[in-house]
Parts: C-alpha cells; structure tokens; sequence
C-alpha cells in the first residue's frame, strides 16, 4: 500500500515532469495577453492541455464563453482549482494571471495522476474563471451553482512575496451617466445643461466624502466620457468608481454615500443621471485549516511563507465570493523581486521571468499537496467545514 509520504513525493514528481508544458502555457498566454472575456486562446490552450491528460472539459460553462469546467476522476471528496487568464488594458499580465492559469493545471494534473496510481478515489476540477479583473466570472460560476458539490477550492496569486492567510476588501463598481442639454458654449451657454459639470461635481463630492470613510474604505474613479468638443456644451457625461472596504455592512453604506455624491451632483447641475451597479465582490472568508495545510506545504517546497491570519490584503477579487460558499483557499506566491507593485510593467515582466516561473512549480506542488492531505485525511477536510461553518453543520461539501 502506498503511503502518503510516498504519494506527496509522487505529486511533486508529477509537477516536475509537467513542468516543461506548465511553463510553455505560461509563455503563450503572456505573450498574448486578453483582456476580460475576450480569453478564446488562454482558455482554449488550457483546455488542451486538461484533455490531453484525460480530463473531460465542458466550454462555456455558467454562460460565459471562455469559462470551462474540467474533470477528473469520482466520488468524494471533490476538489477545485482555480484558473485565471485575462489580462489588463494596456499592461498585460501586470497581474501575473498567466502564472495563476499555469499553477492551477499543474496542481489539478498532478494530483489526478498521483491518486490514480494510489487508487484513491476523488472528484479533481479545474475551472477556467474569466474576468476577474472586471466583471468577475466568478460571480456568475458561484450564482450558477458550480461549488454547491464541492468541498474545498485551491487557488493562488502570484505577489512580491509568499504569504498565507488573510483576507481582502469587498468591492463594487458604480457607473454615473449623466444627461445634459448642448448648445454653443460661447454664443448660448445658457441653453445648456453641462452634463460634464455634474460628473466633475461629483468627483469633489466624493473627495470630500473621503474625509469621513473609515480608514479600510477606498474609493477611486475615472471619467471615461466628458464631451465631444470644447465649443459644445456636453450633453453627456460618464464616470465609473470602484468602492472597497474589508467590511461588507459598511461597504454597502459607503455604496449609497457615493452614489448620493452623485445624485446631488446631478440636481445641481440641472442633469438626468443612469446608476449602474455591478455585483459586489464580497470579502475572502479565512479559512484557519486550510490556512495552517498551505503553510506547511509552502514549507515542504521550500518556501518560508507569512501567515497573514486576521489581516487583510488592500486589493479584491472575486475568489472572495468563492470563499463564501466552500471553504478555499488562494495564497501568495513569490513571483517578482521585494517591493514589485502588482498592475505595474514590472510586474507584467516578472510573470514571465524565471523568478515567475519558478512561482508555477512552487504553486501546483503547493495546491496539489494541500488536496491530496484533503483527500489522505477525511476529518482534516471536516475541520476545515467547521471552520468555515462557525461549528454549525456543513450545509454542503461534507
């Protein structure tokens, strides 16, 4: 019977040998970096590579063309890792989201074939999850039920430095289009409604608003439409603002202050005003189990990673959703030089990199052997529901 010394170590094996393929998905996928649901080349060679290990792929998944869902293996328990690979405007993979979409096939293949050699029985997912940094994909995979059947999901991110733990601040994003009447701005201004006034307006409301937010509030926006020509008074104006705090009360509190900014921007001004709302991109909910596998797992690959227990990361995602529903699981991984700012050229440069390769094989042994001591230890997989359950009785998963 093969012990689970021997099965980890065979786990590491099996990245180490998929390294080369790893490596070359992170390659392609950074050299051609897609922006949120436009990811039809990284999601198509991600699938690839799953059926090529023998993994049954379904694309589109949740109704979104560049999601898919990958599976191997049966029974309990079912395990998911998670796969990012859009890219941001204009600086790529300044998020090093090809690293997350490479580590994630690499966990999900390697744990496949090393419980297959052990006979163990399992459920192995890899999910390719579009859109993080818009419109969130996850949000709709969680509202489409993809985790109601799964017991734990295993995700990273690729950071300046390896840490465990933590949690992140809750986001929405609130659209403003306000409607103006043109005319001539020298010869007839006073016909006009000056739509761009009330956007401008309420970026000063919002400033002084900032005065009195608590001090894990943020809140940042852009115009993205101010007019079409400066002797016409803009009949139309457009801003977008992100609104983020750790607590998700407060976070809808500070929503509805924001969105007042506006209002009275627009009543000033004498403009017709559109809100939009996105979802909100709810907190990640720690997990202290899951936490304390991934720190000695970091370890068992060599990496001294820092346990962030109790803090948050000033950043969103939305794995945090995720989170809500199942216990999981995202840690960072070392993938740039000390102080590297993640959204920055720097960034997008180390994610391909050998310092970012590096994070590949670092983060599938990590996530791959955190799931095989998932599936090897049944009431470790139970702590880990109680953490997440409060010491209520799991609802799902378990």
């Amino acid at each position: 019977m093969t012990t689970a010394a021997e099965t980890t170590a065979r786990v590491k094996e099996h990245v180490d040998s998929l390294a080369p393929a790893l490596l070359d998905l992170s390659h392609r996928i950074h050299a051609n970096p897609e922006t949120a649901n436009e990811e039809r080349k990284a999601s198509a060679w991600c699938a690839d590579l799953l059926r090529s290990e023998g993994f049954e792929v379904t694309m589109p998944v949740a109704g979104l063309e560049t999601a898919f869902r990958a599976r191997r293996g049966s029974g309990r328990p079912a395990l998911a890792f998670l796969a990012e690979y859009d890219a941001l405007p204009g600086v790529g993979h300044a998020c090093g989201h090809n690293i997350i979409a490479a580590s994630a096939l690499g966990a999900g293949m390697a744990l496949a074939r090393a419980l297959e050699e052990a006979g163990l029985q399992a459920t192995v997912l890899v999910d390719g999850t579009p859109a993080e940094e818009t419109t969130s994909g996850k949000l709709v995979m969680v509202s489409a039920g993809l985790y109601r059947e799964v017991d734990a999901v295993l995700s990273m991110h690729p950071e300046a430095e390896d840490a465990v733990g933590g949690s992140c601040l809750g986001v929405a994003r609130l659209s403003f289009s306000f409607k103006g009447r043109a005319a001539h701005a020298a010869s007839s201004p006073d016909k006009g409604v000056n739509a761009l006034d009330a956007a401008i307006q309420t970026f000063n409301n919002v400033n002084a608003l900032r005065q009195h937010t608590r001090s894990d509030a943020r809140i940042h926006g852009i115009i993205t439409d101010g007019g079409k020509a400066v002797n016409i008074v803009p009949d139309f104006a457009r801003c977008e603002f992100g609104v983020r705090s750790v607590d998700l009360g407060y976070l809808k509190e500070l929503l509805e202050k924001v969105k007042n900014c506006a209002r009275a921007a627009a009543l000033a001004a004498g403009a017709g005003l559109d809100i939009q709302e996105t979802p909100i991109c709810e907190p990640i909910k720690e997990n202290r189990t899951l936490t304390r596998l991934t720190l000695e797992a970091m370890a068992e690959v060599g990496r001294r990673a820092d346990d962030r227990t109790g803090k948050h990361f000033p950043a969103s995602t939305d794995f945090g959703n995720v989170s809500q529903v199942v216990p999981a699981i995202a840690p960072m991984v070392k993938a740039a030089p000390e102080g590297t700012v993640l959204h920055h050229p720097d960034f997008a440069a180390a994610a391909a990199s050998p310092q970012g390769d590096a994070a590949v094989v670092a983060a599938a042994k990590v996530l791959a052997i955190v799931g095989l001591r998932l599936v090897l230890e049944p009431e470790t997989l139970k702590e880990a529901w109680s953490d997440f359950t409060g010491g209520a009785p799991a609802t799902a998963g378990t």
